[in-house]
């Protein structure tokens, strides 16, 4: 198949004797050659190189006019960088230095006249041949430069539709954020006027109530107070989505600022369930900088659900350091705990263990989540031990990264333009 395809090879001979060229075209017709031409006038050789389009050239160098060298130097001229077009040198100057000077000027082979005709019929055969093979090459690039071109335009494209499709769900995201901070606002208004209400009637008149109306008061009141959390979760978890939400890193007592409080705050509502809630500090030294908000979210979070789902036993909280000398606080309730099943997905939006409206157990499923959230944010490590029907034991670990204000107001001091949330991700911030 390569070798009828060569046969097809367009030939130029240029050569000023009429007896040579006369032998090379009777060789090229015994050959099997048909696609060739030839002049004795150098002169026109590029023209007929521009028309023709040879595969191959045989060319002598001694001619009148017009040497073989300078035919070579026009070509130069003629042919694209980077293409393999093949000369053979037909000559009767046997000089070293005419060879070398050919061959630096452009010819790839070279032989002497008188030549043996079977020498120069595989010359003219290995020469064809590779340009053959190169033809190829650059064919095959050619595809492979349109397919990655076509490729790539349909990448960019892709990438413009995700830019639009992001910027989409974006502004759908911030549509819904901001939706839900507006609706926020036209439930707490009239939520807090029950709430205050509620109150006041229990304080100031609720000895006069008889128990079925201070039920009734106290009914309302858990109701709305749940109402504001479910919404305070919600427009949580939506910051977080939308990425609205932004830390806010302070030094925090996590002793007297956070845990201290949420466990006068929760003592009620586990007295109500026949619960004993007990706190210990084991730590003289409490105090770290964190974003006080989203950590106060991650206890009251954990505590809430082990109020919930606990029907009787103890909640014990427990503020130390662990053998690395971390500051932890583990929060540990004999409730129903959690199945190996579910801890996969038990931080989920939106998902319990017991799913529907017959479940046990009241609340959105946003507690956990916001947990896991949060303790992203801050750099806290969560673990969790848990047996079904035995109780759970989240241990909340705060690493070393986290520093005092006054440390990270020094590093700000320096020359280096850096950020908290830099330190902490590379590791920089030590106590």
């Amino acid at each position: 198949m390569i070798d009828s395809t060569l046969k097809n090879a367009n030939i130029l001979i240029v050569d000023d004797q009429q007896a040579n060229i006369d032998v090379l075209t009777g060789l090229l017709d015994a050959k099997g050659f048909t696609n060739y031409t030839t002049t004795e006038d150098p002169r026109v050789a590029t023209t007929l190189f521009e028309k023709f389009k040879p595969d191959l050239l045989l060319l002598d160098l001694m001619m009148p006019h017009v040497t073989g060298f300078q035919v070579m130097e026009q070509l130069k001229l003629m042919i694209p960088a980077n293409t393999y077009f093949p000369i053979l040198i037909l000559t009767a100057d046997i000089t070293p230095e005419s060879k070398q000077k050919a061959l630096a000027e452009g010819a790839t082979d070279f032989l002497t006249k008188p030549f043996d005709l079977i020498e120069v019929d595989l010359r003219i055969k290995n020469l064809l041949h590779a340009r053959y093979l190169h033809q190829q090459i650059e064919n095959q690039n050619q595809i492979l430069e349109e397919k990655v071109k076509v490729r790539t335009e349909e990448l960019q494209k892709t990438n413009e539709e995700l830019i639009i499709a992001k910027e989409k769900a974006e502004e759908s995201d911030k549509l819904k954020s901001d939706f839900l901070h507006q609706m926020s606002h036209e439930i707490r208004t009239p939520l807090n006027a029950i709430v205050g209400n509620a109150d006041y009637i229990n304080i100031s008149i609720g000895a006069l109530l008889d128990a079925d109306t201070r039920e009734c008061f106290e009914s309302i009141d858990q109701a709305s107070k749940r109402i504001i959390r479910t919404v305070d979760l919600i427009l949580n978890a939506a910051d977080l989505q939308t990425g609205g939400y932004k830390p806010n890193l302070a030094e925090v007592d996590l002793n007297s600022g956070i845990l201290y409080k949420l466990y006068l705050e929760y003592q009620l509502p586990a007295k109500q369930k026949g619960l004993k809630f007990s706190y210990t500090c084991k730590e003289k030294e409490t105090m770290i900088t964190i974003d006080e908000y989203s950590v106060t979210q991650i206890f009251a979070n954990l505590i809430d659900n082990a109020v919930k789902f606990t029907k009787d036993g103890k909640i014990e909280m427990l503020l130390g350091k662990n053998k690395m000398g971390n500051i932890m606080v583990e929060i540990k309730d004999t409730g129903v705990g959690i199945s190996k099943e579910f801890l996969p997905s038990m931080f989920n939006p939106f998902t319990q263990e017991e799913q529907g409206f017959t479940r046990s157990y009241e609340g959105n499923g946003l507690g956990l989540t916001l947990v896991k959230k949060y303790c992203e944010l801050n750099n806290i490590t969560l673990e969790i031990e848990s047996e079904k029907n035995v109780g759970s034991l989240f241990r909340i670990i705060f690493e070393k990264k986290v520093m005092r204000t006054q440390k990270i107001n020094q590093l700000f001091r320096s020359e280096d333009n850096v950020t908290v949330n830099n330190l902490i991700e590379n590791n920089f911030i030590n106590e």
